[in-house]
């Protein structure tokens, strides 16, 4: 069957077609970072396990983490407060930081995500994450601060991770946390802690 409507107006209804189907591959739902993705993995705990002080082994109790977001149905990949407690205990666990028996760690980790940067067209997506980090000793009237520091770390994903922008987007955001962990973990294996 011939197209008979002018060329201009073929060109236009061509034109909207394509903005069409880059809106729907673009336009995918909301996926929330998952908590054993975005936790350390068994390699890079065993890597990381060496560098920590005994004085930190088993003696890290984690505070309630906060500044977690809910992801919109529509887009985008945030991490809620349920996935970072999650992530943070794990990756604690792993490393053997965390006491066998709650509230009874020497010391005390306050963690605070402060940003969650992500692309508004997360096409080849990089996300930048801010966290404040605050180790301190136990005590009854408020320990001392032995460690505080704001941690920034970002994340690229692309094509070879995924073909879908959303899942570009979740793993671009769940490497960020990952590396974030690392990253604090080496600085807290630099700490001159007392024995």
């Amino acid at each position: 069957m011939i197209d008979r409507r002018p060329a201009p107006l073929r060109s236009a209804l061509a034109q909207l077609a394509a903005a069409a189907c880059a809106c729907a591959l673009l336009a995918g739902c909301g996926t929330p970072a998952r908590p054993l993705e975005s936790s350390l993995t068994d390699m890079e705990s065993l890597q990381l396990r060496s560098w920590i002080s005994p004085q930190l082994r088993r003696n890290i109790d984690l505070l309630p983490v906060t500044g977690g977001q809910e992801t919109s149905m529509w887009w985008g990949s945030r991490i809620n407060a349920m996935t970072l407690n999650q992530t943070y205990q794990e990756s604690l666990r792993r490393l053997g930081l965390m006491p066998d028996v709650p509230d009874t760690g020497r010391y005390q980790l306050q963690v605070e995500v402060l940003a969650l940067a992500q692309p508004n067209v997360p096409v080849l997506p990089e996300v930048a994450l801010s966290v404040r980090y605050t180790l301190t000793e136990r005590a009854a009237g408020g320990g001392k601060v032995l460690y505080q520091r704001t941690l920034r770390t970002t994340q690229k994903a692309g094509i070879d991770d995924s073909l879908n922008p959303s899942e570009q987007l979740r793993i671009a955001t769940e490497s960020a946390l990952r590396n974030n962990i690392a990253d604090l973990i080496r600085e807290l294996a630099s700490l001159a802690l007392p024995a």
